[in-house]
């Protein structure tokens, strides 16, 4: 857009980390650019670098509502769902925690400032981690950086509202198993004959979703003898991760197993599937964080 090229990372997945450059063309003015813009550039290159990862997260409002021992807490009481069957934990009004979310989510954004910082490459600035965008090529310093201000405000309000959305769905999940006492684990996964019980999907699944993968989905799925067997697990698991919104991720894992059933000993094949399977559950514990190293080394291994 506008002449703005994204070098890494994922436009539907950002970091909540912008680094952003132009290069500015040698002056053929006489006079030259004002003394604060000079200091700007390095090497031809003006560099804005923000880090917007805040920290007022769901999981430390519900810290801050329930205590420190929220997880404790969680972990209590899906045991004793599991086992038993009770009632909430006391302080725990999943009313008062939507409500809550929400004043936070209508609360006035304040953009915060990117600042100038130095490389002396593009090189350098490619091996950093966050949201790498170039701008383009400028005659002055003075339009290059007025461009560069402008967008981390643009880019914060597009994190902010993916953030948003990620953790209202984390939310509404958390609750409506702990209210409908319809919570799968692993080890509940894999007790069944089949890969998944009928109606299972991930809103109703609490435990780590990469474990699952590695000890149940994966194996279960490739140790399929028939094609019918094998077609008929797929389709359970599409089922299970239909509310997992990265719908291109979950079709090429399933191309990747169709290629591994063909050829276990495709190591190209099996590193694709352990990538993308490490993708699709840092977004789904949103360890964003993890996302673009992922998508890099996916990226490479499609060279």
């Amino acid at each position: 857009m506008l002449g703005i090229e994204q070098k890494k990372g994922d436009a539907n997945i950002l970091s909540g980390k912008l680094i952003a450059y132009a290069r500015i063309l040698p002056s053929t003015d006489a006079e030259p650019a004002p003394a604060p813009f000079q200091s700007m550039v390095r090497n031809g290159l003006l560099v804005i670098e923000g880090d917007f990862r805040d920290t007022n997260t769901v999981r430390q409002l519900l810290q801050k509502e329930l205590g420190n021992n929220f997880d404790e807490k969680i972990d209590n009481l899906i045991e004793r769902i599991q086992e038993e069957g009770g009632d909430l934990p006391e302080g725990f009004d999943p009313e008062m925690i939507r409500e809550r979310i929400n004043e936070l989510s209508n609360m006035e954004v304040i953009p915060i400032p990117a600042k100038i910082t130095h490389k002396e490459s593009e090189e350098e600035i490619l091996k950093d981690d966050g949201d790498i965008f170039y701008i383009g090529e400028f005659q002055g310093v003075g339009q290059a950086h007025f461009c560069l201000t402008s967008l981390p405000i643009y880019y914060q309000a597009k994190y902010k509202e993916q953030v948003k959305v990620t953790e209202q769905r984390y939310l509404e999940e958390l609750l409506s198993q702990i209210e409908s006492q319809e919570i799968l684990d692993t080890n509940s996964l894999k007790e069944n004959s089949d890969l998944f019980p009928n109606d299972a999907s991930l809103n109703s699944f609490i435990g780590n979703l990469q474990e699952l993968f590695d000890t149940r989905i994966i194996p279960f799925i490739l140790s399929q003898v028939t094609e019918s067997d094998f077609q008929k697990a797929i389709t359970q698991f599409n089922h299970f991760m239909q509310p997992y919104s990265g719908k291109d991720d979950l079709e090429q894992v399933c191309k990747t197993l169709e290629l591994l059933r063909q050829n276990s000993a495709n190591t190209t094949e099996r590193k694709r599937l352990e990538l993308l399977c490490n993708k699709i559950s840092a977004i789904y514990h949103e360890n964003f964080r993890k996302v673009p190293a992922i998508i890099e080394e996916l990226n490479a291994l499609a060279e």
